[in-house]
């Protein structure tokens, strides 16, 4: 899997002129806007935290702004290893019932020397993996309709 002609796949995150990093994300097509992201250490293990930015809604009666969660709610946390000298983060998440897996793989931006992202490849997990609904399917078979 490789980004052509400065494009990502499912999405990246990207290290801002302030500091902060931001990007995008697309899940089985659905486009969830800006999203955030925040390196950690917890245990000697480096993890990256990524979800969903927050939004502004207007408020009528204070009539002002104030920020809020988007929605639906979506976050992950990818837990970086290095497989054949390959850095990656992996993770996975449930989105709208359904479980994915998630891999970052830094690769440099086409046109530029130094600026590196974390391009992010998502995929929905195989139906024998996705527990919410084989549960749903069981309890319907044993008679709990």
């Amino acid at each position: 899997m490789a980004a052509y002609d400065n494009e990502y796949i499912n999405g990246y995150i990207e290290k801002n002129d302030a500091g902060a990093f931001i990007g995008r994300i697309s899940i089985d097509g659905v486009s969830l806007g800006a999203i955030v992201g925040q390196y950690f250490k917890k245990d000697n293990e480096t993890y990256l935290w990524l979800r969903r930015n927050r939004v502004l809604e207007y408020d009528t009666e204070r009539e002002c702004y104030k920020e809020r969660d988007a929605r639906p709610r979506w976050e992950t946390y990818l837990k970086k290893g290095i497989d054949n000298d390959i850095c990656a983060y992996r993770g996975e998440f449930i989105f709208l019932h359904f479980r994915y897996s998630i891999v970052g793989v830094f690769d440099k931006v086409l046109g530029t020397d130094k600026h590196k992202r974390l391009n992010l490849y998502v995929e929905r997990l195989p139906m024998n993996e996705q527990t919410i609904i084989n549960k749903i399917k069981e309890s319907k078979q044993d008679g709990c309709q």
